[in-house]
């Protein structure tokens, strides 16, 4: 560093070596001056351009030539220093620093010339302008077009609302129209049953309450079915498609748009054709159904005026041979018993004639026999065995009438309501047999019980009835 200083000092400004001669001193001094000031420009304008442009290609070359730049500038000015000041070492680093940044731009710029040249020129970006022009052209004609149908698909769609909402207007009044018949048609049908109850209760012959009541059956079934339909083609009606189709309209406001670029406004002609259809089949298929539930009603009520013109008397109580009373019984069901083939057994000890009411005590074992059959047509074999018993408790002067099967037996928690009102386990009862039965049991002061072990076990009903004569039978 000595060394340094001791030769720094000894050198005179650079003006020495111009005489001081003022024309030439005043050429380096603007020269340089000049130069400066271009150099210190330049590179301000290139970061400028850096900044704003985001998207310029190879930004850090503008910023590599920008510090290239100002270094040379830098020169100069110490060039204009050492005319007064013999400063030649900072001149120096300074030309170094300008050196360095030098050859780091000419190593950088040799590889960037290939990238350079490969860039789009302006030939390739007009054909491309040119090409994206005639797309926005061809987009233009397409939004037309598409307005255009807009308009049209607006207009389709409005007469198809309009003509939608009359369909659903008519189709409101025709359901209200069906609810208040199916009312009328339901509270006719109470009336029957009622009414078919209160006959059967009061038959003064077995013969003709058991026709009765099997005709009555045969048409409750075929109303059942009717109700059936009608309630499941109403819960089925495809009716709050139209409302939700009309709500989804309510939802978008370019339905024209809506129609043709959503996929499920794509679908909607399709949908309200298929719906016209689906309601006009609903509306046939009811009306039908309710013509059908009107014939069958009106059939229940000549059912219902027969029965009541053959009631008689509900209480004839008379010595009654018991053997004779079951084989009865059983004569009435033979028929459904030997096409099912079913076994019978009886356990009839030789019993005194007996002081009962013949008529409900035949009725009571002619259901009793009937549910056992279809009790055992439940599970779907033949050759089922069915047992029916007597015996007398003379110390409880009461006779016990039991018969049992081996079909699906009783749930423990329908035991307790299987003798109430409308209470029934099949799909196709109705639900007074047996409630029937024990009433009558009851009002000839005896009474009806079930016994069951569960499901698939089978069950056994047993009739008690008091006797009052077991001491004096009479012959």
């Amino acid at each position: 560093m000595s060394f340094w200083n001791g030769s720094l000092a000894a050198m005179m400004p650079h003006g020495f070596c111009l005489s001081w001669e003022p024309r030439l001193m005043g050429l380096h001094i603007v020269s340089d001056t000049l130069t400066v000031l271009s150099y210190a420009t330049i590179p301000v304008t290139l970061m400028v351009l850096v900044r704003r442009r985001h998207d310029l290609q190879f930004s850090w070359m503008f910023v590599l030539f920008g510090v290239f730049i100002l270094a040379c500038g830098a020169t100069h000015a110490m060039a204009l220093w050492t005319l007064w000041h013999p400063d030649y070492l900072a001149a120096g680093l300074v030309k170094a620093v300008t050196a360095a940044a030098s050859v780091a731009t000419a190593v950088a710029l040799v590889p960037l010339v290939p990238k350079a040249l490969a860039l789009p020129g302006p030939a390739q970006w007009e054909a491309v302008h040119r090409d994206l022009r005639d797309q926005v052209a061809e987009r233009e004609r397409a939004e037309q077009e598409v307005r255009r149908l807009n308009a049209e698909l607006e207009q389709r769609v409005t007469l198809r609302t309009a003509e939608l909402q009359e369909a659903n207007s008519r189709l409101s009044a025709l359901h209200a129209d069906l609810e208040q018949r199916v009312e009328q048609r339901t509270a006719e049908l109470r009336q029957a049953q009622a009414e078919l109850v209160a006959s059967a209760r009061a038959a003064g012959m077995a013969e003709i309450a058991t026709n009765v009541l099997h005709n009555v059956g045969n048409v409750l079934n075929s109303v059942n079915v009717s109700a059936a339909m009608i309630c499941q083609q109403l819960r089925q009606s495809k009716l709050p498609g139209l409302a939700r189709t009309v709500d989804l309209f309510g939802q978008h406001e370019d339905l024209g748009r809506f129609m043709t670029e959503d996929p499920k406004g794509r679908l909607l002609p399709s949908y309200l054709g298929k719906l016209a259809q689906a309601l006009e089949s609903e509306q046939a298929a009811v009306l039908g159904e309710m013509e059908q539930l009107g014939k069958s009603i009106d059939h229940l009520k000549d059912i219902v005026a027969t029965q009541q013109s053959y009631a008689g008397s509900t209480s004839m109580v008379g010595p009654t041979d018991i053997t004779a009373l079951v084989q009865d019984a059983l004569r009435m069901n033979a028929g459904a018993l030997s096409r099912h083939q079913v076994v019978v057994e009886l356990d009839l000890p030789p019993l005194p004639p007996l002081s009962v009411d013949r008529h409900r005590v035949l009725q009571i074992l002619i259901n009793l026999i009937g549910n056992a059959k279809q009790a055992m047509d439940a599970e779907g074999a033949f050759g089922h065995h069915m047992r029916l018993q007597a015996r007398l408790e003379v110390e409880r002067q009461a006779l016990e009438l039991s018969v049992q099967d081996e079909g699906d037996g009783i749930r423990p928690e329908h035991l307790e309501r299987i003798f109430a009102h409308g209470f029934t386990t099949r799909t196709q009862g109705h639900g007074f047999g047996l409630h029937s039965c024990i009433v009558a049991a009851r009002e000839m002061g005896g009474d009806l019980r079930a016994h069951s072990d569960g499901p698939g076990t089978g069950a056994t009903f047993t009739l008690v009835l008091p006797v009052s004569d077991l001491h004096d039978p009479v012959i």
